[in-house]
């Protein structure tokens, strides 16, 4: 008898509890709602919502753990995530002090090809008498300046170097190996767009600046020169453009307009058995089908621009090396061959 009153007083507090009760003064009149058994009814629901939240709330709780290593680090960032909290005492530190450096460089810039040594067996005095696509007219010109471009490379390398390394890491918590590792490369590959973006725009200047003057080669590649006798034992002087014959009477469009490019090989053909007048250009007849061309290698209007399309695949080919000696005796004494 006692525990089913108990019952019923206990159901009847819970029924009626209300933490929201107003006074009589808080009433407001233009409230919409002047039935209290609906009021009432209403501050019943609030209190209940308000108890139930109130028990289900989530507390935070705070862990301060001591002496962290990596392998600590790592599994409480594994298993807590960004709840993980970590500040560090010293927020910048320089990339050199925990960056190394492994670089790599293309095998022929660290080859004997960019030597003096190679590159004066290529060298002939008379290398403006051959064709165009005769790899003799270029050789030298072109491995010229494929040794500048490598020490340019060198040059650029340690600059990027000296960058990164004057870099200063930036955080003031204590990231994971994983986000470290990706910041650095974020740091070093904006470094490598910088340069890779000067080296084009000097690339695309002298390209433009040889076009854009009209720059005659010293060889004779983009512009050929004659002598023209007149009636009166005169002589003039003159240059004709460069192009590429397609045919007897079509051409591409010539040097100092957009040139044109094409392989190399070796001949013993004539000047005037390879070059045609077409109009006030001269063209240059195309490679013939049965001659054997240097892998890799391209002419075009300056050496310059010949190196920039060539991919130097002969250079890898020891017979074709061995092929490059019996048209540059010189060769013959480099030991690379």
């Amino acid at each position: 008898m006692i525990l089913e009153t108990l019952s019923k007083w206990i159901y009847e507090k819970v029924s009626n509890y209300n933490l929201f009760m107003l006074e009589e003064n808080d009433y407001d009149e233009d409230d919409g709602l002047n039935d209290p058994a609906i009021v009432l009814k209403h501050q019943k629901y609030k209190t209940r919502l308000y108890i139930v939240l109130f028990i289900v709330k989530i507390e935070s709780k705070t862990v301060v753990v001591y002496n962290i290593t990596l392998d600590i680090f790592d599994g409480l960032s594994f298993k807590y995530g960004q709840n993980l909290l970590c500040p560090c005492t010293t927020t910048t530190i320089p990339l050199e002090n925990f960056v190394s450096n492994d670089i790599s460089i293309h095998p022929v810039c660290q080859s004997y090809f960019i030597d003096s040594e190679w590159i004066d067996g290529l060298y002939f005095k008379n290398a403006s008498s051959f064709v165009n696509w005769d790899f003799r007219k270029t050789a030298y010109s072109q491995f010229k300046i494929l040794s500048q471009f490598c020490s340019l490379a060198k040059e650029t390398i340690i600059q990027i170097q000296q960058n990164v390394n004057k870099t200063q890491f930036i955080t003031i918590e204590l990231l994971s190996k994983l986000q470290v590792e990706l910041e650095v490369d974020a740091h070093v590959q904006f470094h490598k767009n910088i340069a890779l973006g000067q080296m084009i725009s000097f690339l695309n200047y002298l390209k433009t600046t040889i076009t854009g003057n009209n720059f005659v080669s010293a060889l004779g590649t983009n512009h050929i020169f004659s002598v023209e006798s007149g009636m009166t034992n005169t002589h003039r002087a003159f240059s004709q453009a460069l192009t590429l014959a397609i045919s007897e009477l079509s051409v591409v469009d010539p040097c100092g307009v957009y040139g044109f490019t094409m392989a190399t090989a070796f001949t013993s053909l004539s000047i005037d058995e390879i070059y045609i007048s077409v109009g006030p250009m001269i063209a240059i007849r195309d490679i013939p089908n049965s001659t054997s061309i240097v892998d890799g290698f391209f002419t075009s209007c300056t050496p310059f621009e010949s190196i920039l399309e060539s991919t130097l695949d002969c250079l890898y080919q020891t017979e074709c090396l061995i092929w490059l000696s019996s048209y540059f005796p010189k060769l013959k004494q480099v030991r690379i061959l």
